[in-house]
């Protein structure tokens, strides 16, 4: 049985973004809301690149807009060299 070659290349990641902006509204809008995880993302994103991660791409999808609620969805491919 032959051993496959070990390949030398770059790792990725995949960071999706959850954007709500009812949730940095104020009073009684917060309530059942996921507002409490908003900046996680951006903290884990921050730490990626500090350790030598960088960005490939970023994509838009999904969301919708009902009257000043906006909400959608960022996908961010990270890479990284081996």
């Amino acid at each position: 049985m032959n051993t496959p070659p070990v390949l030398k290349a770059a790792k990725q990641k995949l960071v999706t973004i959850y954007v709500d902006n009812m949730a940095y509204a104020g009073g009684k809008m917060l309530v059942g809301s996921f507002a409490d995880k908003h900046g996680k993302v951006e903290e884990h994103l921050e730490t990626y690149l500090q350790q030598g991660w960088r960005i490939v791409s970023v994509h838009g999808f999904g969301g919708n807009s009902d009257a000043l609620a906006v909400r959608g969805w960022f996908a961010v491919v990270l890479e990284i060299a081996d």
